[in-house]
């Protein structure tokens, strides 16, 4: 079907009113005819939001996570930051030519990877036998002129007839892109073999006119630009014969030549457009192209080309890649809506489903992350790009979990890819990572728990276990040491640090998730107790996240911003406020932390009273951004559902339509498009690292979800007020049961089954009490969180002053404090025990307010065994009665290097992180008794929810027992 969208694609969803709308009359829009994929193709250049204020999408030709996506690029003359994108921008009036792939919605303006092998129809006259000017020394020459008017493009298509006369149309299938061209007179392809968009290295080039074959490689780094090299490699055959051909090389170009080739391991160079051929055919020629592709070699990309398409024609396999789109975008079907609602729908379904990209060849192979060639198992996929520049970042807070209740066997195949990419690497990162974390481990967790569990667990634990401890010399965390032993990042270290313990923390939590599954108990408890983490950026006095310092919390930081003024970033892509909001595991202590519901709910809203703001100076959200992504689901946890539908309502509305500058942000890979397809569903994956459910509200009266295959079961969604404006959930069956629970247990998507709602045009009561919120996890929250003693010569193995220097366990053990050991404090009746912490194991508290329960008996007086480091520290404690009352006891430590005569235990030197010892003398104090309430049974003491000046550490709390 040719299919337009002038007519309504480019009107936008301008109110929540269209939201309401009921369906239209006539027959619905098809998944498929609903996909626009100029959507999110303009920058919004009145926006400057910190990212791009656009999709960065492209219309092309591709099949669900297929190796290639032949599509146009564009350039516009003007401002490089919109003209120069590595995609394809709307206003742009020149295509550069189509190329092979592309990254859907990456940032990193000017270093967007991909588009390998571009091909260039050049209409025009050669002279003596040779393109007229060289493109090694200026390609723009060769740019096409074209209007949107005179594009077409379906799902798996494209078609565009340019100002030269020449029409170019691409299909595609998994890993071959067949390209049709339509010359009116003069016929000539030139083969940009060193064109792509990242720096290139080297490439070569070889024509074989007997077989009308063109075939050679590229060398070049990959997105962003960050240190991940590559090469790929394709083979072109051509049904048309060649009229004559030529190289160019450098300055050098050669009729007749049929080799080329410039290259070096000095990737500093840039040799882009360098190398490369043209060819040419009889006048008016009519020639397909059919191009394999492959990362292995260009016998490979032979075979690609000849299993996958061999002789068919250019129709059938476009009919071929419509089919596989039809499949893919009927997994979820919609009931309803209007025609711009739809297009909005599918084209994000769509984008979601662009990535992946399966990475072995039709034989098997595939280069693994070890540089070596691997045989993919029989059966199975090896995908790659499970998000670019390589952390998964964005992709394990919405993509994922889309991928794997729409294509769970695809979803299995990236699990065991990650799995092979971590035995090849011994890392969890494919390379240098731009973004932060181990959000591979995520995506496993959250998949593991959906019911995706046929790949290798126990490898994967196994890897994440070994990996993710001290010393810290095999994790792929940026500043792991610090954070494996002091539980933070201090400020100093930049690089988004604030942010960093946050997802570090959401990484820890996906583990213990996993280790639980598998029924590692130990291995459970041990992450999550460092999945809350966070609290250590959490300052209780101003109820926020905040920058730390080793001195303490930096309250003079402007959480309006991204970083500090000095160039020492903290919050990544977003502001402190923006960030304020990921604890997605643990939100139900954060929100107390916040001062309680009726607080957290205020803050909320201010956050919310602009959807996306950016993160320039803004108390407002950034929804089209990543780390804002659950907030409206926040709402569940506050025991208010409906004002989060009402946010999603207004998300629908004011940030996305179907216009070319659609999308709010960067679609990075599927990702924001993943998000809006959960909006509009009504449930969203919440707490990363489970597969649970937090519902808002389903904007559609009837959805279903029906994968692809039988790994999983389907999901019916019925809402049949909506149609009438009904937007909150006053009721809810879960197959067929009443339930009043805002959520759904992981084992819902693992089974699948019926969601019944009943729907009211005004909020309710559903889903408001306090039982009836999501899940917290506060496993770990008292758990000791610092390691601060280290054998001698290993120091690396803990940190106890953010500075890199410990105690020594030897030196501590002469002086008796062994494992276990009983310290006496004189003659008070106070004996501390010392911890029997391992190496490398928490073996003290830096205080947050962790519970600590003791023997439950009267006693006369309280101690702590401690010290602080960076200065002294002060804080209030609280012993808890049995019989709930309380009694508030200060608690004051010497910074350890000070002579103070609270000091238990002396000890002179201490070991560094690099494995040598320093000179000095450090001690361990215990605090004057304070008297307690001998008429009452002790039952447990509350450590300090803050503390002054330098960091206080805790190593036991002891009580003297009545005589």
């Amino acid at each position: 079907m040719r299919k337009r969208y002038l007519a309504f694609a480019l009107a936008p969803l301008l109110s929540t009113a269209v939201l309401a709308a009921p369906a239209q009359a006539h027959r619905e829009l098809s998944p498929f005819d609903a996909v626009n994929q100029f959507i999110g193709t303009e920058m919004d250049t009145t926006q400057n939001k910190s990212n791009d204020a656009y999709g960065n999408t492209f219309p092309g030709a591709a099949v669900p996570f297929g190796m290639v996506q032949p599509s146009p690029t564009t350039y516009k003359a003007g401002n490089a930051l919109v003209g120069e994108k590595g995609g394809y921008e709307y206003t742009a009036g020149l295509i550069r030519g189509f190329g092979m792939t592309r990254y859907s919605g990456t940032g990193c303006t000017g270093r967007y990877g991909g588009y390998e092998f571009p091909t260039i129809p050049y209409a025009g006259d050669l002279v003596d036998g040779r393109i007229p000017t060289n493109p090694s020394v200026d390609v723009k020459p060769y740019y096409l002129s074209f209007s949107h008017a005179n594009e077409v493009e379906d799902p798996g298509y494209y078609k565009v007839a340019l100002d030269n006369g020449v029409t170019t149309e691409l299909t595609a299938s998994t890993r071959t892109a067949v390209s049709r061209f339509a010359f009116p007179g003069k016929a000539t392809l030139l083969l940009d073999v060193s064109g792509q968009n990242n720096r290139s290295f080297g490439s070569e080039v070889t024509i074989d006119p007997a077989t009308r074959t063109v075939s050679g490689w590229m060398y070049g780094v990959d997105v962003c630009d960050v240190g991940n090299y590559y090469k790929a490699y394709f083979s072109t055959t051509y049904d048309q014969p060649f009229a004559s051909y030529g190289t160019w090389n450098d300055a050098e170009m050669t009729a007749g030549s049929t080799h080329a080739i410039k290259s070096t391991t000095d990737t500093s160079v840039d040799y882009r457009h360098d190398t490369g051929a043209w060819i040419t055919f009889a006048d008016g020629a009519k020639v397909t192209a059919k191009t394999g592709f492959s990362y292995v070699s260009v016998a490979n990309a032979a075979a690609n080309r000849d299993k996958e398409v061999g002789k068919t024609r250019f129709e059938a396999v476009r009919a071929r890649a419509a089919s596989q789109w039809k499949q893919a975008l009927g997994t979820i079907d919609i009931a309803g809506g209007t025609d711009a609602r739809r297009t909005a729908f599918y084209t994000a379904l769509y984008h979601s489903l662009l990535h992946p990209n399966v990475r072995d060849d039709v034989n098997g192979q595939y280069l693994g992350y070890d540089n070596q060639v691997h045989l993919v198992q029989r059966g199975r996929h090896f995908y790659a790009n499970l998000n670019f520049a390589g952390s998964g970042w964005d992709m394990y807070r919405s993509q994922a979990q889309l991928i794997a209740l729409t294509f769970p066997k695809v979803a299995n195949d990236m699990a065991q890819s990650i799995v092979d990419m971590v035995k090849q690497r011994g890392s969890w990162a494919p390379g240098n990572a731009r973004m932060q974390g181990d959000n591979y481990q995520v995506i496993l967790a959250t998949l593991d728990d959906m019911g995706i569990t046929g790949y290798d667990r126990r490898a994967a634990l196994a890897s994440m276990v070994a990996t993710q401890k001290l010393p810290a010399v095999s994790t792929s965390r940026s500043d792991a040491y610090q954070y494996f032993a002091t539980g933070m990042i201090e400020n100093r270290k930049g690089d988004f640090a604030t942010s960093r313990v946050l997802e570090y923390a959401i990484d820890d939590f996906a583990v213990a998730q996993l280790a639980g599954r598998l029924g590692s108990d130990r291995d459970e408890a041990f992450f999550m107790a460092r999945a809350q983490n966070w609290m250590n950026v959490f300052d209780p006095v101003t109820q926020h996240i905040r920058p730390r310092e080793r001195t303490g919390f930096d309250r003079t930081f402007d959480l309006r911003v991204r970083e500090d003024g000095a160039g020492r970033g903290q919050f990544n892509q977003s502001t402190g406020y923006q960030y304020g909001w990921l604890v997605p595991h643990n939100l139900g202590t954060l929100i107390a932390k916040r001062g309680g519901v009726a607080a957290a709910t205020a803050q909320l809203d201010t956050l919310m009273a602009q959807l996306d703001a950016g993160a320039y100076t803004q108390t407002g959200n950034y929804l089209s951004n990543q780390p804002a992504f659950n907030t409206p689901w926040v709402y569940n946890w506050l025991q208010a559902p409906a004002k989060g539908t009402d946010a999603l309502y207004r998300a629908v509305a004011e940030m996305y339509d179907t216009t070319p500058s659609g999308l709010p942000g960067n679609d990075d890979q599927g990702s924001l498009s993943a998000w809006y397809v959960f909006a509009n569903l009504g449930v969203y994956p919440a707490i990363y690292g489970t597969g649970d459910l937090v519902i808002s509200a389903p904007m559609y009266s009837s959805i279903t979800i029906d994968p692809v295959g039988d790994v999983l079961g389907g999901i019916r969604i019925t809402a049949p007020g909506v149609r009438d404006g009904k937007r909150y959930v006053s009721a809810l069956r879960v197959n067929g049961a009443r339930t009043t629970a805002n959520w759904l247990d992981a084992r819902f998507v693992r089974t699948g089954g019926r969601l019944d709602f009943t729907m009211a045009a005004t909020p309710g009561t559903w889903g408001t009490a306090a039982k009836d919120v999501p899940p917290s996890y506060t496993q770990g929250s008292d758990a000791r969180n610092n390691v601060g003693t280290t054998p001698d010569g290993k120091g690396n193995l803990g940190s106890m002053d953010l500075s890199d220097w410990s105690f020594s366990r030897e030196a501590l053990a002469a002086a008796g404090a062994t494992p276990g050991a009983s310290l006496p404090l004189s003659d008070t009746g106070i004996a501390f025990t010392w911890p029997t912490a391992e190496p490398g194991t928490p073996d003290n508290w830096i205080p947050h307010g962790q519970r600590v329960d003791l023997p439950n008996r009267p006693a006369t007086a309280v101690s702590f065994l401690g010290l602080s480091t960076n200065g002294p520290a002060t804080g209030t404690a609280t012993v808890v009665y049995t019989d709930r009352t309380t009694q508030q006891v200060p608690v004051t430590f010497a910074d350890w290097a000070a002579a103070d005569p609270t000091a238990l235990i002396t000890l002179n030197g201490r070991n560094n992180a690099n494995g040598t010892a320093g000179t000095g003398t450090f001690r361990v104090f215990a605090t004057t008794p304070a008297t307690l309430d001998t008429t009452k049974t002790v039952d447990a003491v509350i450590l300090p929810e803050s503390t002054d000046k330098g960091i206080m550490h805790v190593f036991d709390v002891a009580v003297s027992a009545t005589h």
